[in-house]
């Protein structure tokens, strides 16, 4: 009887320490319908994302150029209606995210021109090669699908882009990948055959460029978590339950954006906990929520925080960078 009770409470206590064990952090989504949201790190262990790195806390030289830009309807073998444009349409929703500065391929920066005007990118001109980081080049397919069903036909346009990202400060290629996108349109027909509603092949091009649009936010999203934006932590409210951060949304801190606070010690990067940033225009608010537990160092560096957090942030190199993202890149506003 004793024995089966001591095994009784060794099974209680196994289980409860599994139960207090933390997960290991999520992998980085690698495609643009994966984001990570604070629930998805509050009971993880606190490490650092795999990519960080301090030298690319700054706005980064993007070069973007899409080619062999073709469109095939699959059921009659006929070419689509696709903008001609569209490698430049592609540089142009690029130059919206602002982790990056848009160097421009083309000799006539169109649309870039006008929301370089407009305060909507940073745009930089062919003379100014020199300053690009990463180039982004591939190419872009369309299909053309359709699917009868009872009462319409839909219509879906499929676009498949092939890319590769390379670093040409270093001349390495970081990724080589493929994305997709899909526009869906419809089609009534009235009961003699001719067709009383909805999408119409003049509007192909457009169809084309959704597709695309849903595309590229896959390459954003990789984009983003091969090159986490981040910053130092220079200020602390005296509870430590509030920190400021460097960089805002104007480098490419996004609302909500999850981040991994670290010190570095030593040449060794230790983090310390996860927190979630909350930017203005060149600064943020980061708001930790859970710290590291597993790690001497971090316990080490904790204790100092905590006894007089604006001292140590004083005293110590701190910084947070992003870990993943927090939604569509391109949805930002």
């Amino acid at each position: 009887m004793k024995n089966a009770l001591l095994a009784f409470s060794s099974a209680i206590a196994a289980a409860l320490l599994v139960g207090c064990a933390y997960l290991p952090p999520p992998p980085l989504p690698g495609s643009g319908d994966g984001f990570i949201l604070q629930k998805d790190l509050e009971n993880c262990q606190v490490a650092l994302p795999p990519n960080a790195n301090t030298q690319n806390f700054r706005k980064l030289g993007l070069a973007v150029q899409f080619q062999n830009i073709s469109g095939v309807d699959r059921t009659t073998g006929k070419p689509l209606k696709v903008d001609p444009n569209l490698s430049k349409r592609m540089q142009v929703e690029m130059g919206k995210l602002k982790r990056y500065t848009i160097v421009d391929l083309h000799s006539d920066n169109g649309f870039l021109g006008d929301m370089a005007d407009a305060g909507l990118a940073n745009v930089v001109e062919q003379g100014e090669r020199r300053q690009i980081d990463l180039l982004l080049s591939g190419s872009m397919t369309f299909a053309k699908e359709i699917r009868e069903l009872s009462d319409y036909t839909q219509i879906r346009y499929v676009a498949e882009f092939d890319f590769i990202c390379k670093d040409l400060k270093d001349g390495t290629q970081k990724f080589a990948e493929k994305a997709f996108g899909l526009a869906v349109r419809k089609q009534r027909w009235s009961i003699v055959g001719g067709m009383s509603g909805g999408f119409s092949e003049k509007e192909e091009s457009a169809a084309c460029l959704e597709s695309a649009m849903n595309a590229i936010a896959v390459v954003a999203n990789k984009l983003g978590n091969t090159y986490p934006a981040g910053g130092r932590i220079v200020g602390c409210t005296a509870s430590g339950e509030r920190m400021t951060l460097d960089r805002g949304f104007e480098q490419g801190i996004a609302g909500g954006q999850q981040c991994v606070v670290f010190v570095e010690d030593d040449g060794v990067n230790i983090p310390l906990c996860y927190a979630r940033a909350e930017p203005s225009d060149n600064t943020s608010g980061i708001i930790p929520y859970a710290w590291n537990k597993t790690s001497k160092d971090a316990a080490i560096f904790r204790k100092k925080f905590d006894a007089d957090p604006k001292a140590f942030i004083k005293n110590y190199a701190t910084f947070a960078v992003g870990y993943g993202v927090p939604s569509n890149p391109m949805d930002a506003k």
